[in-house]
């Protein structure tokens, strides 16, 4: 599970700089076309206080009946700035609109652009659910910081720098007034704004912890429909998802009483207007004198208390949406912060000749997070085992020779084979390719240079020739389909293929449902020999084909011109015994090495079991056979 990076931080002051980061950075970016849609808001606010005042003009018009061309004069005018306004309206929305949906498109190219560049360490102890609500609702949340709570926020501004000073000198009086109840507005907005801050973050989490749940379920939907625990999973994520509407509804409190209270407080305003304002009109009558104010200004007056009920609740929403994006950014800043522990090499070299000379010196490895191991960020939080994963491992592979791993579960088979790539780190000196430290190799020269074929077996939804070339660079040449139907001949998957409904154009179901699991192993050894590698690796990759499927593709890797060095971990006999070496690993050591016919010589050590083993079974199985 992935908490260190999401736990709460204590020292709030300076934490919420950096959580501002993600707002200043794309404010900044798009200020050009921000400044334009805030001109235009500002032109539409600042005309939205001549229509009280058009209307304050028509009443006093028809109270003392002045001639009626006056009031076309008034319509003809009010239509201009209507004009006015849905013009740059449409201004506003779309350059304040634009640049919210690019602040989203970019956080998330550099979301996605980071968690690609960072090692396969981070994804061993996160949790793709967690990933996945990032990128959905803590980004959306950004965004529409920038664009509608900017808005929403420069339209309260706006109208709180207008709309009081044309109260003003209307009527002093009234205007101090009616803003009598203002100087409790920001403290109802701070103590809102905190309240959503710490709900908002909980609501998050729980999103992440049913979107990990959900992706984990749909992933092993087999094994849950197998072991018949579709109602057991099923209330599990029923009870995150009600978990999810408690926390939701509690957040919606603070979220909706927000309005209703600033507008409660506004209202006040307009009692005083109704009291004050309808006292001095009738008193003025009543006496035969000039009123304090006319009825004009009564109807003018009583809009503009109208309209300032909205930038109140605007400050709220605003407030909302600023606090969202806060506990957002933070949640994201706390994925930007993490750098990959596998890096790329300051001052890289690529050798001349790319042979596939493999040299491991006195290797000594744990994965990240143990304890003890390399470039450990945080052991605390090691979710591996505490002893070294490998020891001591001295071993040099010429080009073009293939060597064999084997040992009992957890000997480190999968471990050794999976350094050669470079994705864990490990210490200068320890594993030399070429003649070059793999950690002054170019990335990318360097996974080229390896045709990396693991255990976890994973295809995308794409054809069939998309996922063989998918390592290939030039994909647009002519030479790929070649290339494609060489690597598939070779792993004995040519024929299959030619059986698909639409043979290599046939699409692949998700991670390969639709082929049987030899198929799906030998589409990704295919996959690895395409992008021709120096160093093949084919980490137990032949376990789900038959005997004489195994023996074609070891011949056929073996009978190319351009052979490869390659590094096979498998648990048959059959597999391994035309190796050139055979290495034994016991618990991270080399215990054994040499030929099959020189270790079966020995008839002592774990190869010696494993082949009795190995042929008890087979024999048991021979003779089954003759029975049945």
């Amino acid at each position: 599970m992935f908490k260190p990076e999401f736990k709460r931080p204590r020292r709030r002051k300076s934490q919420s700089i950096d959580d501002r980061g993600l707002l200043k950075e794309y404010l900044w970016k798009y200020r050009r076309w921000i400044g334009i849609g805030l001109f235009a808001l500002a032109v539409v606010d600042v005309i939205e206080i001549l229509p009280p005042l058009f209307l304050k003009r028509v009443v006093d018009i028809v109270v003392e009946r002045r001639p009626a061309y006056l009031l076309l004069h008034m319509a003809l005018a009010y239509l201009g700035i209507s004009l006015v306004q849905g013009v740059c309206r449409y201004a506003w929305r779309m350059f304040l609109i634009r640049s919210s949906i690019w602040t989203g498109r970019d956080l998330r190219t550099k979301y996605a652009g980071h968690l690609f560049g960072l090692s396969v360490s981070f994804f061993d102890r996160c949790r793709l659910g967690d990933m996945m609500s990032l990128a959905t609702n803590d980004v959306e949340a950004v965004r529409m910081a920038v664009g509608t709570g900017l808005l929403v926020f420069a339209d309260a501004l706006f109208y709180l720098m207008t709309v009081p000073i044309a109260m003003y000198l209307m009527s002093p009086k009234l205007t101090l007034l009616a803003c009598l109840p203002l100087p409790i507005v920001p403290w109802i907005v701070m103590r809102n704004e905190k309240a959503v801050h710490e709900r908002f973050e909980k609501v998050q989490e729980c999103f992440g912890k049913i979107s990990a749940l959900t992706q984990e379920n749909l992933n092993g939907i087999r094994v849950v429909k197998t072991f018949a625990r579709e109602n057991t999973q099923f209330k599990r994520i029923r009870e995150l998802g009600e978990e999810y509407i408690r926390l939701n509804l509690k957040l919606a409190r603070v979220q909706t009483a927000m309005g209703p209270i600033l507008d409660f407080v506004m209202s006040m305003g307009m009692v005083v207007l109704l009291f004050v304002g309808g006292r001095s009109i009738i008193t003025g009558a009543s006496t035969g004198t000039d009123a304090a104010i006319s009825l004009g200004t009564f109807v003018a007056f009583q809009r503009y208390i109208q309209k300032m009920i909205w930038p109140m609740a605007a400050v709220g929403m605003s407030a909302n949406y600023y606090q969202r994006a806060i506990s957002s950014s933070k949640r994201l800043n706390a994925i930007f912060s993490i750098s990959s522990d596998v890096p790329e090499s300051a001052n890289p070299v690529s050798p001349h000749q790319k042979s596939g000379k493999i040299e491991f010196r006195n290797l000594n490895f744990s994965f990240p997070g143990s304890y003890g191991s390399q470039g450990s960020q945080n052991a605390s939080t090691s979710v591996f085992p505490t002893l070294p994963v490998l020891s001591e491992i001295n071993l040099e592979i010429a080009p073009g020779e293939r060597v064999a791993f084997v040992g009992m579960v957890g000997s480190g088979k999968s471990a050794i084979l999976s350094l050669l790539p470079r994705i864990y780190p490990i210490q200068r000196g320890m594993i030399l390719i070429d003649g070059i430290d793999i950690n002054d190799w170019p990335l990318n020269d360097l996974r080229k240079q390896v045709g990396y074929v693991s255990q976890d077996i994973f295809l995308f939804s794409e054809s069939v020739v998309e996922n063989v070339a998918f390592g290939l660079h030039e994909w647009v040449t002519e030479k790929v389909p070649t290339r494609v139907e060489e690597a598939t001949r070779l792993s004995s998957v040519h024929e299959d293929i030619l059986g698909f409904s639409s043979a290599y154009n046939t699409r692949i179901g998700e991670r390969g449902v639709n082929l049987s699991g030899g198929q799906k192993q030998r589409l990704t050894i295919a996959r690895a020999l395409a992008k021709n590698p120096s160093i093949l690796v084919l980490d137990d990759a032949l376990s789900s084909v038959d005997v004489q499927t195994e023996e074609k593709i070891l011949q056929g890797l073996r009978s190319r011109p351009s052979r490869n060095t390659e590094l096979i971990a498998a648990h048959r006999i059959s597999t391994i015994q035309d190796a050139d070496r055979i290495v034994v690993l016991n618990r991270g050591k080399i215990s054994q090495m040499g030929t099959h016919s020189q270790l079966v010589s020995q008839r002592t050590g774990e190869y010696w079991k494993f082949y009795e083993q190995q042929r008890l079974k087979e024999d048991l199985e021979n003779y089954q056979n003759e029975l049945s």
